[in-house]
């Protein structure tokens, strides 16, 4: 059972806002502009923010709402924000996303949509999705879940528009938690199977560090013509329990059938995918998978004397929590004592662990005291010094540490890793405790 801490603020913050999650989700698409309605503050705060975790120029804008502007509740500053962007950034989509302070206010974003195309016909060819992301609701990976399915609401049309349905083309949406690595991995599996695969959102092209110049908008994302013919696809895996609510969109709107994976980490899950690979394909599994597995069993069987009586504590996302804590308690054989998360979804509550806890970093703290090391962001560095414990960084952000997006989780090749990382940790504890 979840434990919910009462507290009235929260002492060292695990959860970010909808508004992150939702950018991110934009920066993932070529030519977006990520548009947030309301004060510079919100815009700059989240800039800054992923800046710092990607190392990749992250374009945004704010609608800059003011004071004056928030107490009479006009639409100027949102009409006076999508047409700066559409002018000085000319890009393909604009990616609008609310925020606490105009939520709170009770703007309605799609009737001010409205009255800006009727008023402003020659922007029509710029399409504009809005999604609600408030800050006191939610965190940044229900914002990320809320942004892809309103990118697939508002830019896939009905599926009769499809001139034909494409056999060989599979819709993959991709979970916040998902890597570059993670994302070049799913695309090198899915193309050996002859498959023609979509990704959205694709941020291992957009923020993976492959754009050698300076750019105004995001580029060699998504592509906005692949994200209109969605609905011609044959079929659509969604990687994340985040992702069903897009992969549902595409359901209901379109009759295009998906498959959910709650995770992509560790052995089981990876036999998984490539089992419904050959069964859809009825090619054979490619021998580099072969050998990936072979290597990722033979570091299991590694480090396994270094698992043997360890215990750690996991804070992070509900979908990555998910993934890391069913590999590391059921393939590894390390106990869970603590789990922390910043929302009421996923699969995390199966896991079996002392303490399930939707709260911050501080409930990590307290309820800490057996756990060999803790897995989560960079914001979880002081709470380790304090209790002496390793911290292995995953989540966002990781701001100090170089080339964690291209770390590999999910896949043979991510089981090998965590295996060996982990193991590493979990080797250098005993050592201290020989001496």
């Amino acid at each position: 059972m979840v434990k919910v801490t009462e507290k009235p603020l929260s002492v060292n913050p695990l959860k970010k806002s909808q508004i992150l999650g939702s950018v991110t989700a934009f920066l993932g698409i070529d030519g977006c502009m990520p548009l947030v309605h309301g004060s510079q503050g919100c815009m700059a705060f989240t800039k800054n923010f992923l800046t710092q975790h990607f190392r990749e120029v992250t374009p945004m804008q704010s609608t800059a709402v003011f004071d004056i502007a928030t107490i009479l509740g006009n639409d100027s500053n949102l009409f006076d924000g999508i047409k700066n962007v559409i002018e000085k950034q000319k890009p393909k989509i604009i990616g609008l996303t609310t925020t606490g302070m105009t939520e709170t206010r009770g703007d309605d974003i799609k009737g001010t949509l409205f009255r800006f195309r009727e008023k402003y016909p020659e922007y029509d060819h710029v399409q504009i999705v809005p999604v609600a992301t408030p800050d006191f609701s939610g965190d940044a990976e229900t914002g990320y879940a809320s942004a892809v399915a309103a990118i697939l609401e508002t830019i896939v049309p009905p599926r009769p528009e499809c001139t034909h349905i494409d056999k060989k083309r599979i819709n993959i949406l991709a979970g916040m938690h998902l890597n570059a690595a993670d994302i070049d991995w799913i695309k090198r599996l899915f193309a050996y199977f002859g498959l023609d695969t979509f990704i959205l959102p694709d941020l291992a092209s957009s923020m993976g560090g492959q754009v050698t110049r300076f750019y105004g908008l995001p580029e060699e994302g998504s592509e906005l013509n692949d994200i209109r013919t969605a609905c011609c696809a044959d079929f659509t895996i969604a990687i994340g329990k985040s992702m069903e609510k897009a992969a549902d969109v595409l359901l209901e709107k379109n009759s295009v059938p998906y498959k959910k994976f709650d995770t992509l980490t560790g052995i089981k899950a990876t036999d998984e995918l490539i089992s419904w690979l050959i069964d859809y394909t009825g090619k054979p599994v490619p021998e580099w998978a072969k050998i990936e597995r072979h290597r990722a069993l033979d570091a299991m069987l590694d480090a396994h004397f270094s698992f043997g009586g360890k215990t750690c504590s996991i804070a992070a996302e509900p979908d990555l929590l998910y993934g890391l804590g069913k590999y590391i308690s059921e393939e590894l054989g390390i106990k869970l004592e603590c789990l922390v998360t910043t929302a009421k979804t996923g699969s995390f509550e199966s896991l079996k662990a002392e303490h399930v806890i939707f709260g911050d970093l501080s409930d990590l703290e307290d309820h800490i005291s057996e756990s060999d090391f803790v897995i989560s962001n960079s914001n979880a560095v002081h709470l380790c010094k304090r209790k002496g414990l390793p911290l292995y960084k995953a989540g966002y952000p990781i701001k100090d540490m170089l080339g964690h997006f291209h770390r590999n989780f999910i896949g043979y090749k991510g089981a090998m890793q965590l295996a060996f990382d982990l193991g590493n940790i979990c080797l250098e504890k005993d050592i201290e405790k020989s001496h």
